[in-house]
């Protein structure tokens, strides 16, 4: 449960920074306190169901936006994730993904 807690923390901070709130200016609109705000984005505690709702309204997330969170998790398990969907997929498609990625190769 505790990871649940962490990811979904995560998630509010990315969308919320994506919309460029600060934590002060999104607790005034969600109406909560900022220290519960800060313990959610920090995976200390959940958010309440009424909290989830009105966060996504005001941050026009869907559903799957908020609770997609499969890219945060942990690095050994998101390298083995990777390599998992590179491995099914065709020879045309690793090419241009081998591609993109050399993009990153710094």
């Amino acid at each position: 449960m505790d990871k649940e807690k962490v990811l979904i923390g995560r998630k509010i901070k990315e969308i919320r920074k994506k919309n460029k709130l600060t934590q002060e200016n999104f607790c005034e609109q969600i109406g909560i306190e900022p220290s519960s705000l800060s313990n959610i984005e920090n995976g200390k505690s959940f958010p309440s169901m009424q909290t989830v709702l009105r966060i996504m309204e005001k941050l026009g997330a869907t559903p799957d936006d908020f609770f997609n969170f499969e890219y945060l998790q942990n690095e050994n398990d998101l390298e083995t994730g990777i390599i998992k969907i590179v491995k099914n997929l065709p020879y045309e498609k690793k090419q241009i993904l081998y591609r993109i990625i050399k993009q990153f190769d710094i």
